[in-house]
């Protein structure tokens, strides 16, 4: 090695983009940003590039994201029949995450990948990125395309910011409501476990859970619906359909209602929910884990709604409604068949 030569390069051929974003984002260690400074010294082409971007990228600190909550529930709330109240985290315990960090980490991650691979005619190499709700919390998001999606409690939705090949996909776990910017020549699709969700130009809903399987819900347009390997069936605005993690597909048509897509603003409403259902939504508002102790409530059905109550009258009318009581430990809530019988004192 010549004494001109750097002596450290921390990321070989391949650069850490990541690294490289915070370090455009002024947001490195002392340490990283001297590895950054020895990667670049190391390729003074990209690092031409790197400086041409550099501009572009310290506009994109001072700039705000592309994210719009408010016009994306305005549109979500215009399709639904009843007034709606604004989102609200459900759980007191939950503090909003800012989106803020997360859209300009990710918008630098691609401003500099697509950048320098321009610059060196190399193809572009997909950037996935993930965004993820905690506990109770709702959240939202513009995409690239101009596509809205507000992500529901608990749930993680990952895309690839760079959409090479003009593909528009995501992979959804959880709940999520979308409303697509139409492209009849690059169709968007949402994958939920072996489903397969192709917007005909619309807004839907889309509930994914390992256990129940995913339903989907047209308020406008229409949506393809199949699983991997099959022709599915087309859905059309009101329609629900059902795909159970086994089983074909079930189409209610006009079977969709306001309360599929309450949850946007902040309500939990249950319509004859199986107890299935009502423990895992449990545990994505409210980090409850429902154990129901007695088959004979297994079967029950719940109908319910929720506005931004506390966890313990949630587990009240819960418990009332089924006809059963409860017990608590930590985060898990027992279930048993309240007993109307009245023993005599010994």
């Amino acid at each position: 090695m010549s004494e001109t030569e750097p002596t450290t390069n921390a990321y070989a051929d391949q650069p850490d983009w990541e690294a490289l974003a915070r370090h455009l984002a002024e947001e490195s260690t002392a340490e990283e940003s001297a590895a950054v400074a020895a990667w670049l010294a190391a390729h003074p082409d990209d690092a031409r590039a790197f400086q041409v971007l550099a501009a572009a990228g310290d506009g994109l600190r001072r700039a705000r994201p592309s994210v719009d909550v408010e016009a994306a529930l305005a549109r979500v709330q215009r399709r639904l029949p009843e007034p709606q109240r604004p989102v609200v985290p459900l759980s007191p315990r939950i503090a909003p995450r800012p989106l803020l960090a997360w859209t300009l980490a990710a918008a630098a991650v691609v401003v500099i990948a697509v950048g320098v691979a321009r610059l060196r005619n190399d193809p572009v190499t997909p950037v996935v990125q993930t965004l993820a709700t905690a506990v109770g919390q709702v959240d939202s998001v513009r995409l690239a395309d101009g596509t809205r999606v507000v992500l529901g409690p608990a749930s993680e939705m990952e895309f690839d910011a760079v959409q090479a090949g003009g593909r528009r996909e995501v992979r959804l776990r959880g709940s999520a409501f979308f409303d697509v910017t139409h492209d009849a020549a690059r169709p968007f699709t949402v994958r939920a476990g072996d489903a397969r969700i192709t917007d005909v130009g619309t807004a839907f809903t889309v509930r994914a859970d390992e256990a129940d399987g995913v339903e989907v819900s047209v308020s406008e347009g229409a949506v393809r619906v199949r699983r991997e390997g099959s022709d599915g069936a087309e859905l059309r605005a009101g329609d629900f359909a059902t795909l159970p993690p086994t089983g074909a597909l079930v189409v209610q048509r006009a079977g969709a209602s306001a309360s599929d897509s309450a949850w946007t603003s902040g309500r939990l409403v249950f319509r004859e929910s199986p107890i299935g259902r009502v423990r895992s939504d449990l545990r994505r508002w409210y980090g409850v884990e429902l154990v129901v102790a007695d088959s004979s409530l297994a079967s029950r059905h719940l109908t319910a709604a929720f506005d931004r109550e506390s966890r313990r009258q949630v587990i009240d009318v819960i418990a009332l409604a089924l006809g059963a009581t409860y017990s608590v430990h930590g985060d898990t809530v027992t279930l048993r068949p309240a007993s109307l019988s009245i023993r005599p004192r010994k």
